[in-house]
């Protein structure tokens, strides 16, 4: 049995704009082992279909950046770079081109990344969930062998890796949290004893 997987983009009116061929699969169906997908083939499609999708919308985004939001001129373009970007279903390298700024007014820079106030960051977000989630419940190695035996990761994730993603969400927690408050209560400490008991702490029970 031979399976043809396609990726079909459509425009925000409906209308099929590109048909791409996924993956194709050569199934049998005479073992118990050859019903579904394996493990191997289901991290092959994911990986595909992100890679794809991927690339789709970063072009997307960097169409509606290509022209200037005063007056309509298309801009140049001042180099052509890429973006390293991790997520769940693998690393990719994406377009990452340097426009220069349409000369209708003034501005502080003479051109700009387009992507750069896209990908703020180079991880994504649920994969830097996912390995702070995993990383406080076991080891760091742990968790590189359990992402990785059922995720795309391949070599893109390691201990080192791990222990870095996971400090900077702690930090970013942390940061969040502001000031470290030692008391909660007001007034000096010793006025506490004459202030009134809190409802639901009274002596004596019910």
């Amino acid at each position: 049995m031979r399976i043809k997987l396609q990726l079909v983009m459509c425009s925000d009116d409906g209308q099929e704009e590109t048909i791409t061929d996924v993956v194709t699969l050569q199934k049998d169906s005479q073992r118990i082992e050859h019903l579904g997908l394996t493990l191997r083939e289901a991290k092959q499609l994911l990986t595909t279909i992100q890679k794809r999708l991927l690339h789709h919308q970063v072009e997307a985004f960097i169409d509606g950046c290509s022209t200037c939001p005063d007056c309509g001129t298309p801009l140049k373009a001042k180099g052509y770079h890429t973006r390293t970007f991790r997520t769940l279903f693998g690393t990719f390298k994406l377009a990452s081109p340097r426009l220069f700024h349409c000369r209708c007014r003034r501005r502080k820079t003479t051109s700009f990344r387009p992507v750069t106030a896209l990908l703020s960051e180079p991880v994504a977000p649920e994969l830097l969930f996912m390995e702070t989630k995993w990383a406080s419940l076991v080891a760091y190695g742990l968790t590189v062998e359990a992402l990785t035996d059922f995720l795309p990761l391949d070599v893109t994730l390691d201990v080192k890796t791990m222990r870095h993603d996971t400090l900077k969400v702690a930090e970013r927690c942390e940061a969040e949290l502001g000031e470290e408050q030692w008391s909660f209560i007001e007034d000096c400490p010793r006025d506490w004893g004459a202030l009134p008991i809190p409802d639901g702490t009274a002596h004596g029970g019910d």
